[in-house]
């Protein structure tokens, strides 16, 4: 008999190694029919269905989160949620299975009804749920103690004024009241939900996420650089170049001022953060793709890749780089240390220690040896751990155990 689940996000393509969507012949392979209720569909796919369709959503979406934002309650307003149990594709499903449900489309404060109607699951992608406001707490320790007396009200999703402590009693008692599995991706937010008061007491599932390990391989490097026109002889840098709170770019822009010898800067998802190195080193700008296959040949023309993030609770671009052959520098603090089996493999440095990270780089730009030993060492690794296949077979075990009542409290798919 074949299993319906609904997986609930803003997208279907955009976000889609995350949703479920990038699997759904995977799952289906494994007696489990997946489909998409999505607030922004961007493939004709008919697994792919508009939630929330009627006239006048995108209004009223655009209201209510203004509304939230005034009052400080993010993810709390968009009532329309409450009627998801009018839906077909609800009514039918086996198991709801919910992503990112917080980024301006949704009120998780349905939660709690939703999962008493279906058995349900909730991959938490980052900290968010777990805090006051912001998406990452970086160094603020307050989200132990139900936050209040925020240090910084301007992080993602930014807050008009402090209402951090009755944002945070509020989802707490969502999660409590809400008989849900919650899947996190890594032994970091892993670690973070047992030591946080809003997951005392949850179904927690460590699940990491897979790619499609015969697209994501090594390949003709020097093929690779050719196409994108990297000048000879040149070591190629590869990082993500989108500027954002937590991503590192002027950081490692900083540590690339302090390599003398001229490398290959190759920015994917460039937003200019590496201009200032136009004249030092070898600057290639990519914009942003969903062409898989541009990005696969950013990785095949790389050495290493470095994603220097102070926030991140996956890492999906470094287990791509690690899936194509390729070591990976990051900061510690993170997901990434472990995610990237550092230092086995990839080479995790302090957070913010800009020498530390030119160090790592200046390293792998001359020890070939090592760069390539690590390069081939990452690529087992992802074999191991990351393949979309497992990645299908996990998610299938829960769904089956979820759909008959049996998953088990703090149960952990993959041994620590």
């Amino acid at each position: 008999m074949v299993l319906k689940t609904v997986q609930v996000s803003r997208g279907d393509l955009l976000g889609g190694r995350f949703n479920g969507f990038s699997i759904r012949h995977l799952l289906e392979q494994r007696g489990v029919h997946s489909s998409h209720l999505v607030f922004d569909p961007k493939s004709d796919d008919p697994a792919t269905h508009r939630i929330f369709d009627y006239p006048g959503s995108r209004t009223f979406v655009n209201t209510m989160s203004r509304w939230e934002y005034r009052w400080g309650l993010h993810a709390m307003f968009q009532v329309h949620s409450f009627g998801l149990p009018a839906s077909r594709l609800f009514r039918r499903a086996d198991v709801m299975h919910y992503h990112v449900v917080h980024d301006g489309f949704f009120s998780i404060a349905a939660l709690p009804v939703l999962a008493r109607l279906k058995p349900s699951i909730w991959t938490w992608h980052d900290p968010w749920i777990m805090t006051g406001h912001c998406i990452y707490p970086l160094e603020c320790d307050r989200w132990r103690i139900g936050c209040g007396e925020c240090p910084d009200l301007t992080r993602p999703f930014e807050m008009k004024f402090d209402n951090t402590r009755r944002a945070f009693a509020l989802k707490r008692a969502i999660v409590r009241h809400s008989p849900i599995d919650i899947i996190v991706a890594s032994r970091w937010m892993l670690d973070m939900a047992r030591a946080s008061p809003m997951a005392v007491g949850a179904r927690l599932h460590y699940i990491p996420f897979g790619v499609d390990l015969s697209r994501f391989k090594p390949r003709d490097q020097a093929a690779a650089k050719a196409r994108f026109g990297v000048l000879p002889d040149r070591v190629v840098v590869a990082a993500r170049g989108f500027i954002s709170p937590y991503k590192g770019v002027t950081e490692l822009a900083a540590a690339l001022e302090r390599i003398q010898t001229p490398l290959c800067v190759l920015s994917l998802h460039d937003s200019g953060g590496f201009d200032r190195l136009i004249g030092r080193h070898q600057v290639i700008g990519l914009d942003w793709t969903d062409d898989e296959d541009a990005l696969i040949d950013a990785y095949a023309a790389t050495d290493f890749f470095v994603m220097p993030s102070m926030g991140e609770a996956f890492g999906m671009m470094a287990v791509e780089a690690m899936a194509c052959g390729k070591p990976v520098v990051v900061f510690e603090g993170t997901a990434l240390p472990d995610v990237t089996f550092a230092p086995e493999a990839g080479i995790a440095v302090p957070m913010r220690d800009v020498q530390g990270l030119a160090d790592a780089v200046q390293h792998l730009v001359d020890d070939a040896p090592d760069r390539l030993r690590r390069g081939k060492r990452a690529r087992e690794l992802a074999e191991q751990h990351y393949s979309a296949e497992l990645y299908a077979d996990r998610l299938t075990a829960l769904y089956q155990a979820v759909a008959k009542g049996q998953s088990n409290r703090e149960a952990v798919a993959v041994p620590a």
